[in-house]
């Protein structure tokens, strides 16, 4: 092996990474699951036996399948490797001499430099070692039988290194350090009594007595929930020491002061003051105040509309803000036209706006492609780069990302959700978001997925929110009237209500602008004589509301209300119709009354129920013309100021999919399908083009079929990446039967479907079909200069089924076919395939010096830059 190439770093603990130089494969680039096993055993092991790797990969194999499968993988891993990090990594990393894997000399392990570390004892070494603790061995394979027994030994170290530093820095009186070593401790094992009792001593001796005491009740409701036994006589004698002042802080020359991160107060709130979330945002506040020591945390809020969601969600973020910490904020919006990862694009646009960064910074909307040519390795690169953009964020102060709405996000934003929740804890960012329990998701939903898989996989605390009680409602209507209510009056509204915040200053503020209340002795009472308004739900309260408001305002905010959640003036003033002093005069009213406030380019509605019950209370006739005349506007100006309206597509898919004239969405649902794409939200892009399909049919003998066909078999792409074999195979079936009079498929098309069937069956399996698929693509081609690359793609194909068939002479020999005409034609990718094929039906027929000749063929070609990785699209 070459020692002389650079470094190659592999990290076990809190993830599974390999690196090399400025090159990084993460665990999710590896698409053969048991080729990153493997060498995640021998970097944990050093070196393994043939019959050991076998028995660990293929413990029912017989010998030969076993050793064939083993090369297979040996060549997979090989193949990933060199491919991420640079020719000539996998020949420094690994070996295979006189039957045994030995990993290489020069390859740095963590797990190995940490069991080093440790063994010196140094309060320097300990501390490195605990710095390379990143969190648990490999954390995403928990349940991976082989990892319990070194992820215990591990994890018991990294508690005696924090034990033995703790102690050090306690000799010298560095008390905080010793805590701030200590605390996560009990977050893994809240019953470790000698954890307990250290951190008693700590505290005492920093002076925090309080604090100190406080630790011995917790060590008790530990020790008593988790092994129902009493503290240990140890225990209780420090207590005692403790209690009777006999453990006191040593006199020094300077006092050891504890500077805790600035303090999360709630004073100086904009508008009024939080009341009756004391409690959730201490919570919460705890939180923030974890991630000062580097706990990254995901925390939901949920609950029914107007309970409180937002508020509480922005009023933690006005409090991180508060202790110095970097905050985002971005929402998703019911009722309009999903734009892929909205919340995430636009809070980082905000965030780069306020720090008068270009948003050419953005990571999502302006992503550099890695230029693989497997779409999910770039869609898990995109997400990569809004997790690294996060801590890049971080490494200075702890991120908050609020997320409002969460349950209105698009697939693609959920998954990225989802991935920020499993990147980001070992990281000081918080993501929050915030979800209604009114709309409860079905199971199978993507958000209810996401719901069951943050749950499933411990990555999120939900944090419910229940209604106001009788004495917080007291504070709010207080605010309201501006001083005190009676009892009776409270009650009724509680009544009404049942403690919704946003209903009860609803209700109050109906009733002051009615002058059903007034107020006798520093006190509010109903007027005599009136009794509470009893309106049919809070909908019936907000039309009336709005109705008193005048016609014109009405009208307004019903426009409004179509246009979207947030909406320009220039839109709603040619979708209303109304003159424009009548129009300002109307949305001055809507401001007063509060009904809706001003953004920085237009005007929004302060909650999504005021929207929704305008809405909701048109006819669909109307709502229908409304729809059409927000089109027609946003088309009109987007042609006059391109620039200003970068998601009008969606805008228009969304509002022409809605109105009278249905036909005009089809266009921009196919562009708004391409664009989604683009970025790599397979899910959003699959919706676009449906509902574009489903407009199509309606046309009948109009229809264009070419566009059919062009949507089907994206259709069938799109859910062949996404692993959806059965939608896949029968979107291309339906692509391959478009027929009319004037039109159908080309040979070479026809042969094209075929073949892409043919591959997203093979990935589960249905071998028989599969040949069935490539038989008939075969028949299409009639050997044409046109079909050549057609061909060679068949033929290629063909090489792979009989691989997986262990057919592998013939498998050689339609590889070899399949080289021949990629030669013919010059093209190096598909050259480069040829030789792919043919390196691995050599090693599977044991001709290995043959293969690896095809393979530097094959590497000598393709080059860094060239991704031929569909020869090993299967699990091996």
């Amino acid at each position: 092996m070459n020692s002389a190439l650079p470094g190659v770093r592999i990290f076990l603990f809190g993830r599974f990474e390999v690196a090399r130089g400025e090159h990084l494969l993460r665990a999710e680039a590896w698409t053969r699951r048991k080729a990153a096993a493997l060498l995640q055993r021998l970097a944990l092991e050093g070196r393994l036996l043939k019959d050991q790797a076998i028995d660990f990969l293929w413990p029912d194999a017989d010998p030969l399948s076993g050793a064939n499968n083993l090369y297979r993988t040996l060549h997979a891993l090989r193949q990933t490797l060199d491919g991420t990090l640079g020719s000539g990594t996998a020949e420094a990393t690994l070996e295979f001499r006189d039957g045994v894997l030995i990993l290489g000399d020069g390859v740095w392990v963590d797990v190995r430099e940490f069991e080093s570390l440790t063994q010196s004892g140094e309060p320097a070494d300990l501390a490195a070692a605990i710095q390379l603790y990143r969190g648990e061995l490999l954390s995403d394979a928990l349940y991976a039988e082989w990892t319990l027994l070194p992820r215990e030994s591990l994890r018991r170290r990294q508690r005696d290194a924090r034990l033995a530093l703790s102690a050090r820095l306690r000799d010298v009186r560095d008390y905080r350090g010793a805590i701030e070593l200590l605390v996560p401790l009990l977050l893994d094992d809240p019953a470790d009594e000698p954890v307990h009792r250290e951190l008693m001593r700590l505290y005492a001796l920093a002076g925090r007595r309080h604090d100190a005491l406080r630790q011995y009740q917790a060590c008790v409701d530990a020790l008593a929930t988790e092994l129902d036994a009493p503290p240990e006589p140890e225990t209780a004698d420090l207590y005692s020491q403790i209690l009777n002042a006999d453990l006191t802080p040593p006199p020094v020359s300077a006092p050891v002061t504890i500077i805790p991160p600035a303090a999360l107060g709630t004073d100086g709130a904009r508008g009024s003051r939080l009341v009756g979330r004391e409690r959730e945002l201490e919570t919460l506040e705890g939180f923030l105040g974890a991630a000062w020591k580097g706990h990254g945390q995901t925390i939901l809020l949920a609950g029914e509309s107007g309970i409180g969601k937002t508020r509480l969600g922005l009023e933690t973020l006005r409090a991180a803000a508060s202790a110095g910490m970097m905050t985002l904020h971005g929402a998703a919006y019911e009722q309009e036209g999903q734009l892929p990862y909205q919340p995430f694009v636009e809070a980082f646009d905000r965030y780069l706006v306020e720090q008068q960064r270009s948003l050419n910074e953005n990571p999502i909307t302006h992503f550099k492609r890695t230029g693989s040519r497997d779409p999910q390795q770039e869609q898990w690169a995109l997400f990569n780069a809004a997790a690294t953009f996060l801590a890049s964020l971080a490494m200075r102060v702890p991120v908050v990302l609020l997320v409002d709405d969460l349950h209105a996000a698009d697939e693609s934003s959920l998954q990225l959700f989802h991935y920020l929740a499993r990147q980001t804890r070992t990281a000081p960012v918080i993501l929050l978001a915030t979800y209604r329990t009114d709309v409860e998701p079905a199971v199978a939903s993507p958000f209810g997925a996401l719901i069951n898989a943050l749950y499933r996989e411990h990555l999120g605390e939900t944090l419910p929110l229940k209604p106001l009680t009788v004495e917080a409602i007291y504070d709010v209507v207080g605010q309201i009237l501006g001083g005190r209510a009676v009892l009776e009056l409270v009650e009724a509204i509680f009544g009404i209500t049942k403690g919704n915040p946003f209903f009860v200053r609803e209700i109050t503020t109906a009733l002051l602008k009615s002058g059903q209340v007034e107020e006798q002795a520093g006190e509010w009472h109903l007027r005599s004589g009136t009794e509470l308004p009893l309106p049919s739900g809070l909908r019936g309260l907000l039309r009336e509301r709005v109705a008193r408001l005048g016609l014109q305002v009405e009208a307004t905010l019903v426009a409004a209300a179509v246009a979207g959640t947030e909406f320009r003036f220039e839109v709603l003033r040619m979708v209303s119709e109304l003159p424009e002093s009548q129009l300002l005069d109307a949305l001055d009213k809507a401001l007063m009354a509060q009904l809706v406030e001003e953004t920085e380019d237009g005007y929004r509605f302060r909650h999504p129920l005021i929207r929704h019950t305008l809405y909701e209370g048109l006819s669909r006739a109307r709502r229908a013309r409304l729809h059409g005349r927000t089109a027609e506007t946003i088309e009109a100006l987007r042609a006059r100021a391109p620039g200003e309206f970068e998601r009008a597509v969606e805008d228009l898919a969304f509002h022409y999919d809605r109105s009278d004239r249905r036909e005009r969405a089809r266009p921009y649902l196919i562009e708004a399908g391409r664009r989604a794409a683009r970025v790599y939200a397979f899910e959003v892009a699959i919706t676009y083009y449906e509902r574009a399909l489903a407009l199509h049919e309606t046309l009948g003998p109009e229809a264009d079929p070419r566009e059919r066909f062009q949507l089907l078999e994206w259709l069938g792409k799109y859910h062949q990446v996404l692993g959806n074999t059965v939608q896949a195979v029968a979107a291309f079936q339906r692509a391959l039967e478009v027929s009319t009079d004037g039109w159908r498929p080309g040979r070479g098309d026809r042969a094209r479907l075929h073949r892409l069937a043919a591959m997203a069956l093979l990935t589960a399996g249905a071998l028989d079909d599969v040949a069935s698929h490539l038989d008939q693509a075969v028949a299409e081609l009639n050997g044409g200069e046109d079909d050549l690359r057609e061909f060679a793609n068949v033929l290629y194909n063909i090489a792979q089924l009989h691989w997986h068939r262990d057919e592998h002479p013939l498998a050689f020999e339609a590889a070899r076919r399949s080289l021949a005409v990629a030669e013919r034609l010059n093209d190096p990718e598909a050259i480069a395939r040829g030789y792919e094929m043919l390196a691995l039906a050599c090693h599977s027929l044991g001709e290995w010096q043959t293969g690896i000749q095809y393979e530097e063929h094959r590497a000598a070609l393709a080059g860094p830059g060239l991704d031929v990785s569909d020869a090993f699209d299967v699990h091996l």
